[in-house]
């Protein structure tokens, strides 16, 4: 049996925290989010999203840090398992299979021979590596990506001391600069 549609239905007065704090935990995690992907970005994000100064700030750093953590140690398995996985692989496969990948490879470096040498962005990747350690640091949460500058800092830069906690750092301080300027010069803000 159904309730009557004109009948009002009694009131319930129920608290739950939560409902009054799960829009902010929705901005907070989608800038997170985004910081995870497009560092750069985030600070401007995050102020059209409405949240306050020191939440986005702490927000995007403990993002991006996440992320570049992320990457850098994806990095690490990747150079592990093409330096010894697969030549273990390629002992257990069949001889079949080895020839039509060494004719595959064969003729991925005919196309390679023949393509356009370097692009822009491998362009810019070298230029950056030229930098040296510290360039690639600097210009990782800005120019650079978060994925492209961990790998950059893996496989070139891994046996120098203390590279992580200085690309670390770097991101902190660069998000908050970010931020800073986002919220203090009203310029650089599409208001």
């Amino acid at each position: 049996m159904h309730p009557d549609p004109r009948t009002p239905l009694p009131e319930k007065h129920y608290f739950c925290p939560l409902s009054f704090a799960m829009p902010e935990f929705f901005k907070i995690m989608s800038v997170f989010l985004v910081a995870m992907v497009k560092y750069f970005y985030t600070p401007l994000y995050a102020y059209l999203t409405g949240l306050e100064f020191w939440v986005s700030v702490v927000t995007m750093i403990i993002g991006g840090i996440t992320s570049f953590s992320f990457f850098y140690f994806i990095s690490h398995f990747i150079v592990i398992s093409t330096k010894y996985i697969k030549p273990a692989v390629r002992n257990i496969l069949p001889d079949n299979w080895i020839e039509k990948l060494d004719d595959r490879k064969e003729q991925k470096a005919l196309k390679r021979k023949n393509a356009k040498k370097f692009t822009r962005k491998n362009k810019m990747i070298i230029r950056m590596r030229n930098l040296g350690m510290w360039g690639i640091i600097l210009t990782t949460p800005v120019l650079l990506s978060l994925p492209v500058g961990a790998f950059l800092l893996l496989k070139y830069y891994s046996d120098r001391k203390g590279v992580l906690f200085f690309a670390l750092l770097t991101i902190a301080l660069e998000g908050f600069l970010l931020c800073f300027l986002v919220w203090n010069f009203p310029s650089l803000r599409p208001d």
